[in-house]
This record gives structure tokens, C-alpha cells and sequence, in this order.
């Protein structure tokens, strides 16, 4: 019988469980990061990482994968250029560890669906707030701080300059503190190392290819308050309870923040002060 399909599925055939996971970005990582890390791989359904930039000898922790790759590795196979130079930026490093990440989710180990990336000095106010932001937006391919778009590059502000050149315009950017990724912007990133044997700048390159390929891309509140320099505090924990905040460079001090939280939710804190004007525009 011409045209019978003779592929048989089960009316309870299972859909396949999603892949996903956390990986947190740092050259060398604090023993609070390690310490939630591993609280997460306790209470949450993702398999968890930390790539860590530098190459000193680590030891096994439990629900935690270290991801170490030698910075000759991420030069040899394209993986690199991340960072705008190895003097532009605070890092004064290239590769860092977002080379160290794309290396191995596009090449290493691409079975991944989705993935959530926080560099280490990213508040995260608790365990839930991962698992939140994930059931909000991973039918997104890319969920960033902002996506804007620079259309005249007759004004070469910021590192314009550094990034004309390394893909056409127009080009779409955001800071990448914090943010979610699926299988497929891995692998249009992965396609343009195939290509070009380099990466760029991590601000422009996640946004600008995605957009290129038509991939969707969302800039939920709850990353407005990833920015450059912020200033946060409870009355910003309690008013954004489902944010992510950077920069707290504090890390020594991420499990009291998380302490205090749940007491003065628990006992009605009133905040003191407004949110920032760039937060209200957009609730």
C-alpha cells in the first residue's frame, strides 16, 4: 500500500526528558559558589557546572562537574577572542572562561537542550529562582538583559571599532552576566567558529547571531538587573523577587543575603526606596 507511514508509535510513547543544565562562570571558583552549586544539584533537576579558568588541581565535589580546558586548547580549535583583547576589559585574559564554556558545550558534550550561564559575581537569591526563570522562558532560544540593536556604526562608541568586521550588520547586543541558551544558539556559535576559527565579543556575538539566524529572543524583567554598575540591596531583593542581580561581588557575603531574605519576607519588610527608573520603565 503505496504512502503508509510504518513508523509505529505508542499513544504512551514518553516525549524525551529535556537536558538541561546550570554552569557558573569564574578563573577561580569561591567556596560559596561551590557551596550552592552544590545546593542546587541537591534541589533542582539540571546537571550543574563550574568552568574554571585557571588549570589548579580541584577536588571532586559531589552534583558538580569543573570544567578546566588549557587556554592552547581553546586557541587551537577556534575557541577564543571572547573577550574583546587581553587588555580591553577588567579580565586582561583571552581566552577566559567563556571561551572555556562555549568550547565545551558547541564541541564536548553538545546534548545539552538548554543551559543557564551566571558569572560568579551574579546574585542569585536562591535555588527556586533558577528553576523559575527556566519554566518562564526556555521556550526561548535566547533570554538576555536587553537586546538592542546598533544600526549607525558611523559612531563608533563602547568597542564598536573591535566588532565591525567580524559579522554583517545590523548587530544586536547585551551584557551576558546572567542568561539562558538553547541547543541552538550553541550551535549557530559553534557554526561560526566552524567558519571563522575565532569567536567575538560575548556581548554582541549570543544576540547578534541569534538574530542573524532567526532564533527567538526575549528580555524578561527578571534580568533587568544585570547591569554594568548597580547598586543592591534588600529593598531591591524584595520589591524584584524573582530577578537576578549583578554586580555582588561580594561573594563571601551571597549566603547571608539569602538569609536575610527569607526573614525579612517572612516579616513583612516594607521597602525604603524606589526601584531604579530603568527597572519601572519596563514592569
Amino acid at each position: 500500500m503505496h504512502g503508509t507511514n510504518t513508523n509505529h508509535y505508542s499513544a504512551n510513547t514518553e516525549k524525551p526528558k529535556e537536558k538541561k543544565a546550570i554552569v557558573f562562570l569564574c578563573k577561580t571558583p569561591h567556596k560559596n559558589t561551590i557551596d550552592f552549586a552544590v545546593t542546587l544539584g541537591e534541589q533542582q533537576d539540571f546537571d550543574i557546572y563550574i568552568v574554571v579558568d585557571d588549570m589548579t588541581p580541584l577536588e571532586t565535589v559531589e552534583n558538580v562537574r569543573f570544567i578546566q580546558i588549557s587556554d592552547m586548547e581553546c586557541i587551537t580549535t577556534g575557541y577564543f577572542n571572547s573577550n574583546i583583547n587581553d587588555s580591553a576589559t577588567h579580565i586582561k585574559k583571552n581566552p577566559i572562561a567563556w571561551d572555556k564554556f562555549c568550547l565545551h558545550f558547541c564541541e564536548k558534550d553538545k546534548s545539552y537542550d538548554y543551559v543557564w550561564v551566571f558569572e560568579d559575581d551574579v546574585f542569585i537569591p536562591s535555588a527556586d529562582t533558577i528553576r523559575n526563570l527556566h519554566e518562564g522562558y526556555s521556550k526561548y532560544d535566547l533570554v538576555v538583559p536587553n537586546n538592542e540593536c546598533k544600526e549607525d556604526l558611523t559612531v563608533l562608541d563602547w568597542h564598536w571599532k573591535h566588532i565591525i568586521g567580524k559579522t554583517r550588520p545590523p548587530f544586536h547586543y547585551s551584557m551576558v552576566c546572567a542568561m539562558g541558551l538553547s541547543k541552538g544558539v550553541l550551535k549557530v556559535v559553534r557554526e561560526y567558529v566552524f567558519q571563522r576559527k575565532t569567536l567575538f565579543y560575548i556581548e554582541v556575538m549570543f544576540n547578534t547571531l541569534s538574530m542573524q539566524r532567526g532564533l527567538h529572543v526575549i528580555a524578561p524583567l527578571e534580568l533587568k538587573s544585570i547591569v554594568w554598575e548597580g547598586e543592591w540591596d534588600m529593598d531591591e531583593f524584595i520589591q524584584l523577587p524573582n530577578n537576578v542581580f549583578h554586580p555582588r561581588k561580594d561573594i563571601e557575603n551571597h549566603p547571608k543575603l539569602r538569609e536575610q531574605i527569607i526573614i525579612c519576607t517572612a516579616e513583612g519588610y516594607v521597602p525604603q526606596k524606589e526601584l531604579p527608573l530603568f527597572i519601572l520603565k519596563v514592569m
